[in-house]
């Protein structure tokens, strides 16, 4: 019976660990995926003169999940056209848990998302200038740090299994 109880606490630590690490090595292809998005919206906002409306419904259809569930449900909204600011900090969180991304990554988003639709559509490219700008940064951070800790992850979660079954033991 305590092997048994051994190998399910070996197993479940495993699992956290080598979970752990996953979310590591999804984080930049998250990233990249914001950044795509964050590129298809100055192109139909600054060259194809498109509305928030119609960006948002081009995205929710061209993006890959996660990220076409929010701009799916940003859709669904009725006071979206209202309060845009809001209801995209609202979706951002309500899906985060959805993503692989830090809490740095979704403040330059929420800060991004008070400012689309508030300018003219100069500054509009400049804000998503800048927002592409804080995207790379935190890519750059987290390719090194994927490499650093995936391995680390799933070996910690190994070797914590380890640990509580000699305690118990």
């Amino acid at each position: 019976m305590q092997w048994i109880g051994a190998v399910i606490i070996l197993t479940v630590t495993t699992w956290a660990g080598f979970d752990i690490a996953s979310r590591f090595k999804k984080r930049p292809g998250q990233i990249r995926q914001w950044k795509n998005a964050l590129q298809m919206i100055e192109a139909e906002m600054v060259f194809g003169q498109s509305s928030l409306i119609e960006v948002c419904e081009n995205l929710s259809l061209n993006l890959p999940k996660p990220i076409n569930m929010f701009f799916r449900e940003i859709l669904k909204e009725e006071e979206v056209w209202e309060d845009f600011s809001s209801v995209w900090s609202k979706h951002l969180k309500k899906h985060w848990s959805l993503n692989a991304l830090a809490k740095t990554e979704l403040e330059i988003l929420i800060q991004f998302g008070r400012t689309l639709g508030q300018h003219d559509l100069e500054q509009q490219q400049k804000q998503i200038q800048l927002t592409l700008h804080h995207l790379d940064r935190e890519l750059q951070e987290a390719l090194a740090a994927g490499e650093q800790y995936q391995k680390m992850a799933r070996g910690m979660g190994i070797l914590s299994g380890l640990l509580v079954i000699i305690l118990i033991i």
